[in-house]
């Protein structure tokens, strides 16, 4: 009885041992089942999360750029407008009177000067006034570009003639003669201020000519007439100027008891 007792007793104690033993081994893996789970859960993809669309980006504030120059398109053109200006550019005629103005200034001669510019302040005006007169722009152009070139006679004698062009206005006549007046006041000065005794007479005659008044020319026109340092070309040149002169002179010198008829040299013996 009492090894039976015994028996039992082992086999409770085995038994309860073993209990004791597969509690003591399922602890850890129970805990291995709790946790390959979780780790078989964390391994599989689980579904997707919803991935939030891009903020979409802020565009950076753009600094407008200057305005470009507006392509300036020429005007179209209108029936009956006004064209454009055209370029302004000097006539030939005045261009003739500044090269006596030049060659004034090479020689130094103050009053040259000074008769040259009013010569051209004339000629501008006269070819202004006369824009559509083909024929008094190409006569004065010649006339004056003989001038500067040296041949005063066939250059004063033209010249004079300017103002009996046809279709001429009064007061384009009166510039033409005034054009007249002072080209023979800058010949008169250029060949005969530097003749001996003659420099009062001559300045008489440039001023005289200058104001247009030719009475008071006639006087020292005759005085110079009869120096002896004449040459035969500034006799030639003197005797143009008293002979093809506007008509002024000649109804002065009518006047004169020694009309320049009498002078030696101006169609005198």
């Amino acid at each position: 009885m009492t090894m039976k007792t015994t028996s039992v007793s082992l086999c409770t104690a085995s038994a309860l041992l073993g209990f004791l033993c597969g509690c003591g081994q399922s602890k850890p893996e129970a805990a291995a089942a709790d946790e390959k789970p979780a780790t078989v859960v964390a391994a599989q993809p689980g579904p997707a999360a919803p991935v939030p669309s891009a903020t979409p980006a802020v565009p950076a504030p753009v600094t407008p750029s200057p305005p470009s120059t507006p392509t300036t398109l020429a005007a179209p053109t209108v029936a009956g407008a006004p064209s454009a200006a055209p370029t302004q550019t000097t006539a030939p005629a005045t261009e003739a009177a500044s090269e006596l103005v030049a060659a004034a200034k090479t020689q130094g001669d103050s009053v040259l000067s000074s008769v040259g510019n009013d010569l051209t302040t004339k000629v501008k005006e006269l070819v202004a006034s006369a824009a559509g007169n083909d024929a008094l722009k190409s006569q004065l152009t010649g006339s004056l570009k003989s001038l500067a070139g040296g041949n005063e006679t066939s250059g004063l004698g033209t010249l004079y003639q300017t103002a009996q062009l046809t279709g001429l206005t009064p007061a384009q006549i009166n510039l033409a003669k005034e054009v007249g007046n002072l080209a023979t006041a800058y010949v008169v000065q250029r060949n005969f201020a530097s003749l001996d005794g003659a420099q009062g007479d001559v300045a008489t005659i440039v001023n005289s000519l200058r104001q247009g008044e030719f009475a008071p020319a006639i006087p020292a026109v005759q005085k110079i007439a009869q120096n002896a340092s004449l040459t035969p070309t500034q006799k030639q040149l003197l005797a143009s100027i008293a002979d093809k002169y506007a008509p002024g002179i000649s109804k002065a010198a009518g006047t004169l008891t020694d009309g320049l008829q009498k002078i030696p040299g101006l169609g005198g013996k």
